[in-house]
């Protein structure tokens, strides 16, 4: 009789009255190299999604003709010569996909190209705009981050109590309130009633400066009112969650202070949510820039955008727009590298 050989495994013994289940089959162990590749695959959907932010905007602003676009800009008395020779100095004249590929090329390389209206580099116009604008949306963040959170901790130690529920909505009712609504109200306080604060920020770009900081406190202070009402109340709930947490209690009953259990075991594992609903606001931010520049006359990339898109000046339209929509993508990239860091489980997975 031939011998049968090993046996065969056939997995874990199966239950009472049910057939043996399969193998189970092992999980390949994790390459050391699954961190970066994982990155690898979020850049690579990051620049997916700024070429279609790309193709998108360059949709959008040449819907016109190109003879459309030249008359515009010329006028409608230019002659035939005069509108044939604007087309051939600003490209026009070829067809849409290669007007594309070029304006991509160059934007790559950093040549934004040159302002039909103004005449000037587009590069050099925004350039200072850009910078006065993330300045003044990372002042708001830089106060409305810890605030929102001291807050969110605040209620979420009272939850029931009366306080919790005055703070609770005061932030619905400062939530519900547009932008502009609560810049022109801090602009009759402050500027008008008041008269501790400009009324406008044109100072910023002739003052000295006290002028420049003083043209920066308005516009701040209503982003950071749009600001903690969201991420307050997130906070809130998010803490909520990790204090009735079994780790947070086995905490309590080690002694360990107050403070630590707070911040070190159950505001650290909140910490996600959190993450997520700060780059949320800060899209919002940077959107919500666009209103409260106009509102106080701020002279950032928001009243710039506004400025070109009156002017009809496309080219400058394309470049804010192109720039944007990589803010956003870098904060929707780093918010997912927060998140994994702050959640040990993400972390695991991405090993």
């Amino acid at each position: 009789m031939p011998n049968p050989g090993p046996p065969i495994d056939s997995g874990p013994p199966a239950a009472p009255g049910l057939p043996p289940g399969p193998a189970l089959t092992p999980v390949p162990p994790r390459t050391r190299f699954a961190r970066i590749e994982t990155l690898g695959r979020q850049l690579g959907v990051a620049l997916i999604t700024l070429l279609v932010i790309s193709l998108v905007t360059f949709a959008a602003t040449n819907y016109k003709s190109p003879e459309e676009v030249a008359r515009q800009a010329l006028g409608r008395e230019a002659a035939k010569v005069q509108l044939e020779a604007y087309l051939k100095q600003h490209g026009l004249d070829e067809p849409i996909y290669v007007r594309y590929g070029n304006w991509l090329g160059d934007f790559v390389q950093g040549d934004f190209g040159t302002s039909p209206v103004t005449g000037r580099s587009v590069r050099d116009d925004i350039g200072p705009r850009f910078v006065r604008t993330l300045l003044l949306s990372l002042v708001a963040l830089a106060v409305a981050l810890p605030l929102s959170v001291a807050l969110g901790v605040f209620m979420a130690r009272r939850i029931g109590r009366w306080s919790d529920f005055a703070l609770l909505t005061g932030t619905v009712i400062v939530a519900a309130m547009p932008e502009f609504v609560v810049g022109i109200g801090l602009l009759m306080l402050f500027a008008v009633t008041l008269g501790w604060l400009p009324v406008d920020s044109t100072g910023i770009s002739f003052g000295d400066f006290e002028a420049q900081a003083e043209a920066y406190i308005l516009p701040a202070l209503t982003l950071v009112l749009a600001m903690v009402p969201h991420i307050a109340r997130i906070a809130r709930v998010s803490a909520r969650e990790a204090f009735g947490a079994p780790f947070v209690q086995a905490a309590v009953l080690r002694g360990l202070s107050r403070r630590s259990v707070t911040w070190d075991h159950g505001m650290r594992n909140a910490a996600v949510p959190l993450v997520n609903a700060v780059a949320i606001n800060i899209v919002y931010l940077l959107s919500g820039v666009i209103v409260v520049e106009n509102v106080f006359a701020f002279p950032g990339i928001g009243q710039a955008l506004v400025q070109a898109i009156g002017a009809g000046d496309v080219i400058t339209v394309q470049a804010i727009a192109l720039v944007m929509g990589a803010m956003f993508i870098a904060i929707s990239l780093a918010a997912d590298l927060l998140a994994v860091y702050f959640n040990p489980r993400l972390r695991t997975a991405a090993a």
